[in-house]
């Protein structure tokens, strides 16, 4: 018979709990993991806000659209187009560049410009989101 070798290591006692070491890398471990769940957080929230004005820039030119086709006969005539931040009050662009304001940046100014040859209507809102450093700006062509 063989005998066993008593220089072998043998564990008589079995670990119970854990040390202070790896008590703290865990904890660190989870320090990282939670600052980056709060950056991520962060950056949703601004990218949401400009997804909004994005949205809300898109509505109100859908609604530009719905006063050019309310007066049919001055939207052929491109009486609806202005560069000068302001609009018209009688045919109501005036209250539809406050809506553009108020929706993106106080300092948007909107453009509409005509364009005879093709007969379209080229509405322009450009305005600079300092939350995310992007100029956004929305095009679109309104054929009345």
């Amino acid at each position: 018979m063989k005998q066993k070798n008593r220089n072998s290591y043998k564990s008589q006692t079995t670990q119970r709990g854990v040390t202070l070491l790896e008590v703290m890398i865990a904890v660190f471990v989870l320090g990282i993991g939670l600052l980056g769940v709060a950056a991520l957080q962060g950056a949703s929230v601004r990218h949401t806000n400009n997804a909004l004005e994005r949205t809300m820039a898109v509505i109100l030119t859908e609604t530009l659209s719905e006063l050019l086709r309310a007066n049919p006969q001055l939207a052929r005539q491109g009486s609806f187009a202005f560069s000068d931040c302001t609009g018209s009050t009688e045919l109501g662009t005036h209250g539809w560049v406050l809506d553009v304001k108020q929706a993106t940046r106080a300092a948007t100014c909107p453009e509409v410009e005509w364009v005879a040859a093709r007969n379209v209507y080229i509405v322009t809102i450009e305005w600079d989101d300092e939350r995310t450093g992007v100029d956004s700006r929305v095009i679109t062509e309104i054929m009345p």
